[in-house]
């Protein structure tokens, strides 16, 4: 296995709930092998925009493809991924792919998947009111629709609009990366897998690893990063936690690509934003990452809120300083998830202003032309980081004793508004 160092700008690996053995990537790649030879997948026009080009903008669909989304694009996705139906779409921001079917819609889920509905039918007025099931166009609808709301709320997060990012690199005025989806040249993907079968041939073609699990992967030549996912296990083929899953996937890319991918951010900081914006989706939702893949956990506690208030009062909490020091998401235990969730959570809701500015401190550690450079322990970008941060001793020490009273008096991240620290 290769450092992350190494891996820099190629991959992110991460894994939810129980890890795959190698026994689990022997049965995924038999099942491969044992696939049954299968006609090229149909080609169908999508039920509810019709690919009508004044519905299609109205929903925000650029494309039902073909895309260039992968290392090649959808057809050859098609040509070398046979199975039932592959659905594309490409919005303002992403690219999809999907081989999921159809989904039926659980009583408990009826309210979320109802108001989604509503909102996708203000612009495909033949969208159903209320739906039992849900076909492959509509459900690759909705979580493009909810994409695009990701990324949204993740401009809000870091106070930017597309109007930030040129189309190239200026050389005058604030450094804002390489190109406009957040400082890269091209847009986010997400392919969604029905099976390891497909999903284990794809990502494996351009990371030269069988993993059985999420995987995400910068492609340096395209300057896109995309995420691979299989909703194979039981709980992701429920959209109400395959979405969660996919979100916080695509919050390491986003966090990674802002101001263009040069080199990874510290580990605690990309973990907990992307627990934060999973959570705040579903509160149950958790995804963990190793470094097999990454997958939805459901091993860990329910109730983040409560956990982290706990490991406060038992004093078991790692510091920042601690989290400082992790290298890769295998050194991240569940408590050390959960801290990081947790202190991530009190600055975008106690000081959003400085939050900001912690990604935006990677300005320039760029090397030579077309490589990126690492930055140095306590060199100039690592020290602009922690001046963003303001990771001094007294101000650490103030702002983790301002998190330790808060937690303890039951006022944990997203309970309500704290003062912020001095």
């Amino acid at each position: 296995m290769q450092s992350r160092g190494q891996l820099r700008g190629r991959s992110r690996w991460r894994s939810t709930g129980t890890r795959r053995t190698f026994l689990g990537a022997c049965l995924a790649l038999a099942a491969l092998l044992s696939l049954a030879p299968q006609k090229a997948a149909a080609v169908e026009v999508c039920p509810w925009c019709k690919n009508d080009p004044a519905l299609m903008a109205a929903a925000g669909v650029v494309s039902h493809g073909p895309i260039p989304i992968g290392p090649k694009g959808s057809e050859e996705i098609v040509r070398t991924l046979p199975t039932t139906l592959w659905v594309f779409l490409e919005t303002a921001h992403l690219r999809w792919a999907s081989n999921l079917g159809p989904c039926a819609v659980d009583l408990k889920d009826k309210p979320r998947v109802e108001a989604e509905l509503a909102r996708l039918r203000l612009a495909l007025p033949t969208v159903p009111e209320k739906a039992k099931k849900l076909d492959p166009f509509l459900r690759l609808h909705l979580f493009a629709m909810r994409g695009e709301e990701l990324y949204a709320r993740f401009q809000k997060l870091l106070q930017v609009t597309d109007a930030d990012f040129p189309a190239e690199r200026q050389a005058q005025g604030p450094y804002m990366g390489n190109g406009r989806f957040l400082g890269e040249k091209d847009k986010f993907e997400v392919v969604i897998h029905n099976v390891r079968a497909t999903h284990v041939p794809f990502s494996q073609s351009f990371s030269g690893a069988g993993v059985t699990d999420s995987l995400r992967w910068h492609f340096k030549e395209h300057h896109k990063l995309i995420a691979s996912v299989p909703a194979e296990d039981p709980d992701l083929r429920q959209d109400r936690w395959l979405f969660p899953h996919v979100a916080h996937n695509l919050s390491h890319l986003f966090f990674c690509a802002y101001k263009h991918f040069n080199y990874d951010p510290p580990i605690w900081l990309d973990e907990g934003l992307a627990h934060a914006v999973e959570k705040e989706i579903d509160p149950e939702s958790n995804t963990t990452d190793g470094e097999e893949g990454s997958l939805r956990d459901t091993s860990g506690p329910p109730d983040w809120k409560k956990a982290a208030r706990q490991l406060v009062l038992s004093g078991k909490d790692r510091s920042l300083a601690d989290l400082l020091h992790a290298k890769e998401f295998a050194e991240l235990d569940m408590d050390a998830n959960i801290v990081a969730w947790s202190k991530v959570r009190f600055l975008m809701e106690t000081e959003p202003d400085k939050f900001r500015e912690v990604p935006g401190a990677r300005e320039g550690a760029i090397g030579r032309p077309g490589r990126a450079q690492r930055p140095e322990p306590g060199g100039p970008a690592a020290q602009r980081v922690a001046g963003a941060l303001r990771l001094d001793a007294r101000r650490a020490g103030r702002l983790l004793a301002r998190l330790g009273q808060a937690l303890s008096r039951g006022h944990g991240p997203g309970a309500g508004p704290l003062a912020p620290a001095p």
